[in-house]
Formats: C-alpha cells, sequence, structure tokens
C-alpha cells in the first residue's frame, strides 16, 4: 500500500435496491477500499457480487445507499473527476470512424481543433491503431474496437483509468495482449494514468495486472479480503511465485462460494434467480464429478474443462439450487439426489428434475397460481408478471426462457407458443 495520500476513498459504502414488494436488495454493504497513486487495484467476486456496482459508485455514476465517498479528502459529488472509463462493451459509435470515435471526447470537452489533433495522434500511436484512423467499428476486431475504447479514454489524459471487465469479450491471445500494453502504459510515469481500477472475473488476470486484489463476497455483499501483489514485473504466467498467488486467490475466492455443506432449506432459495444453466449441462458436471469419484476440487473443474471460471460458477449455482452437489469451501461434492439423476434412465431424470423444480420457491408459487387458474392455463404476460415480482432486479425475459426451459424438462408444463399461454400438465396438477 502506498505511504501517500489516497486519491478517492470508498467510507462504509452501501448499495441498496427496493423491491416493488417494499422489500430491500442489499448489492454491497459497508465497504472500505482506498485507491492510490501509481498503483493498479482490481476487484473481483463471483457474478452478481457487486463488482461494476462499487466501480460505478466510485466513479460517482450512482449513489450509495450509506457512507461516503472521497477524492482527494473531500466528499465527492457528481462524477469522480480526473477519472475515463473502459467498459466491458466497446460502445462505439458504428457510423464514426476509428479517429472520430476517439474525437469525440475532445469535442465534449471544447478541446481546440489543433490540440485535438495533437492528442488523438499521440493516443492513436500509444495503443497500436497508427493505420486504422478511417476505419469503421464494422471493418475491425474485437481487440481493435477495445483499443479504441482504451484510447478514447486515455486521450483524456486521466489521473484514474477504471476498467469493467474490458477483457473478458476478447480471445484469450488478444486479451494477453491488451494486459500486457495497458500494464505498459501505466508504468511509463511520463503519462497518465497514474491510477487503474479494474473489474474482473479472471483470477489469473487480476494476478498479473493488479497490485492489489479485492475479493468481494456474494451472500455477505462486503470485501471478503485484499491480497498484496508483489511480484516484480514484468510478470510472467508460468512462475511459481504467480501460480502460488493465484492458489491464494483461488483459496479467498473459494471460501466465498460455500461456506457450509448443509442443504440449503427451501425458504433459503426464495428470491435465488434461475441461471442460464440447461439440464444436459448440469449432467455434464455430475459425470465430470463422478469420473473423480463424486468430489473435485472447485477450481480444478474450470481448468480441466477448458471453462471460464464465472462460467463453472453459474453452472454450479444452478446444480446448487437443486441440491445436486453441495459444496464445502473447495470441495464439490455430489449429493445422493445428484447420483440419482446423473445414474436414473432418461425418463426417471426428468422425473428427478421434477421434484427438484418443485422445491424452488418460484415453480412452486406458479404451480400453485395454475392449478388455481380456469383450465389450468396462463398468459405468458401473466407469468412474466410473476417472475418481474419474485426476480426485480434480474430480467424477466431471460428469466422466462429459463422457466419454460426447466419446467418443460421436468414435464411440469406447457408453453404453447401460438397462444402464448402455460398449462400445467396433469400430473403436475395432481401433485
Amino acid at each position: 500500500m502506498s505511504d501517500q495520500a489516497p486519491l478517492v476513498e470508498a467510507k462504509e459504502i452501501g448499495k441498496d435496491f427496493p423491491s416493488p414488494q417494499g422489500g430491500i436488495l442489499h448489492v454491497l454493504k459497508k465497504v472500505n477500499i482506498a485507491l492510490y497513486p501509481n498503483e493498479i487495484v482490481a476487484i473481483i467476486g463471483p457474478s452478481g457480487c457487486g463488482k461494476s456496482t462499487l466501480l460505478r459508485i466510485l466513479a460517482g455514476l450512482i449513489p450509495q445507499t450509506t457512507g461516503e465517498v472521497l477524492y482527494q479528502g473531500q466528499e465527492l459529488h457528481g462524477l469522480l473527476p480526473d477519472m475515463c472509463m473502459v467498459f466491458q462493451s466497446f460502445a462505439l459509435y458504428p457510423w464514426m470512424t476509428v479517429k472520430q470515435n476517439i474525437e469525440i471526447v475532445l469535442k465534449a470537452a471544447r478541446v481546440s481543433v489543433e490540440e485535438m489533433e495533437k492528442k488523438v495522434t499521440e493516443a492513436i500511436a500509444l495503443i497500436g491503431l497508427v493505420g486504422f484512423e478511417e476505419a469503421y467499428p464494422r471493418e475491425i476486431s474485437g481487440g481493435m474496437k477495445q483499443r479504441v475504447g482504451i484510447a478514447r479514454a486515455l486521450v483524456r489524459n486521466p489521473k484514474m483509468l477504471f476498467m469493467d471487465e474490458p477483457f473478458s469479450e476478447l480471445d484469450a491471445f488478444t486479451a494477453e495482449t491488451l494486459r500486457s500494453e495497458v500494464t505498459k502504459i501505466w508504468a511509463n510515469k511520463d503519462v497518465n494514468p497514474s491510477t487503474i481500477l479494474l473489474v474482473s472475473h479472471d483470477i489469473h488476470e487480476v494476478v498479473f495486472m493488479a497490485d492489489r486484489i479485492i475479493v468481494l463476497g456474494m451472500n455477505s455483499t462486503s470485501v471478503r479480503g485484499i491480497i498484496e501483489n508483489k511480484i516484480p514485473r514484468p510478470r510472467d504466467y508460468r512462475s511459481a511465485d504467480f501460480l502460488k498467488l493465484v492458489e491464494q486467490v483461488h483459496d479467498t475466492y473459494g471460501h466465498i462460494e460455500a461456506p457450509s455443506a448443509e442443504p440449503k432449506p427451501a425458504r433459503e432459495k426464495a428470491g435465488r434467480p434461475l441461471l442460464s444453466v440447461t439440464p444436459d449441462t448440469i449432467l455434464g458436471l455430475l459425470e465430470y464429478l463422478n469420473r473423480h469419484g463424486g468430489s473435485q476440487d472447485i477450481f480444478k473443474i474450470g481448468p480441466e474443462t477448458h471453462q471460464h471460471f464465472d462460467k463453472i460458477s453459474s453452472v454450479l449455482q444452478a446444480a446448487q439450487l437443486l441440491d445436486f452437489i453441495d459444496i464445502v469451501h473447495r470441495s464439490v461434492n455430489t449429493t445422493e439426489k445428484g447420483k440419482g439423476f446423473l445414474t436414473a434412465n432418461r425418463e426417471d431424470q426428468h422425473q428427478y428434475w421434477k421434484e427438484q423444480l418443485l422445491t424452488l420457491p418460484i415453480f412452486a408459487k406458479i404451480c400453485d397460481a395454475l392449478k388455481n387458474a380456469p383450465e389450468h392455463s396462463l398468459k405468458r404476460s401473466d407469468l412474466i408478471g410473476i417472475l418481474k415480482e419474485e426476480f426485480p432486479h434480474q430480467d424477466p425475459a431471460l428469466q422466462w426462457i429459463i422457466l419454460i426451459h426447466w419446467g418443460h424438462y421436468g414435464h411440469v408444463f406447457t408453453y404453447h407458443r401460438v397462444g402464448k399461454y402455460v398449462t400445467l400438465n396433469n400430473h403436475s396438477a395432481n401433485k
């Protein structure tokens, strides 16, 4: 940690979102972090833990519910000065050339034509866009588009650069190249940015780039650990020190994912959204675990199956929601229900799935609504309304797709696409 005064501080930051029913969704709780000059800080944590929300609060894009944000010791009101942001999506204007996409932020700042030409030329050279000035976004690759986004941020010469999963949509090689280039730009003390704040879900990425790694938890919505990274630069992904720190971050991350071996009671499932994971994907996870004796280290699954940790995390959360697995710290274990689901014949697998679906409050609620509806039928719009009430901070269209897919696999109900209504299957109505 720097011995200098912090540029930005978050003190006891909390963020709540109200639900339509009058309840409160706690996204962040008593978060305390500080950003110092001449450092790269990374925020990492499970999907939905509030990483991007915290980034936006620090940037002044959204207000916190409790606590305060300080900029150079003074309470922040409005946007954070001396800061520019790079987003996950490239956010380029498709009708503008590369050069015009970079110029637009200087025009908004009313920079003179001469100064603008100088700054844009420097930014294009700095980020490796020479020769692509007149190209349109549709004519360049994803990596080049993100270079434009980075150049557009750097052209303002900001003291701080905030990056929200900037490399997640790129292939591995391009992402690795851009990480190195951004780190080299930051290391050049003759130019800004002095401080970079990076939100990421990639553990190797944060170990490569960051001086400090802030790990957020899912259930407590607070900081679960701050890890100092003292590995000298340039860093080698294959070095013993690098892999040791990756393991340390894994351990901190792992304690977040599952603090208990006990199956979650049904009441704890209320408000937990459905995950975009197919039954066959969960069967694939169970088959993988079966090949390892029914248990595996949570952080070995991704590398061995060539999947990103966020993707694995979604599959694990879905399987755990349905009580097909338990997770104890870093150990993923198949439950008896999971073993039964895996070894059953195809028709019995549908029955296992249905039984577990009906332990989920949203399915129980919808089945009750269908039982009490005329002809056990409800319109799609009625069910969308139920989903909005149950999951006010989720995309109802996506929750609808998952609901229908999961319900169809479990033979719980049938969706009639032409009439856009759902009917309860006879055997479900008699449950």
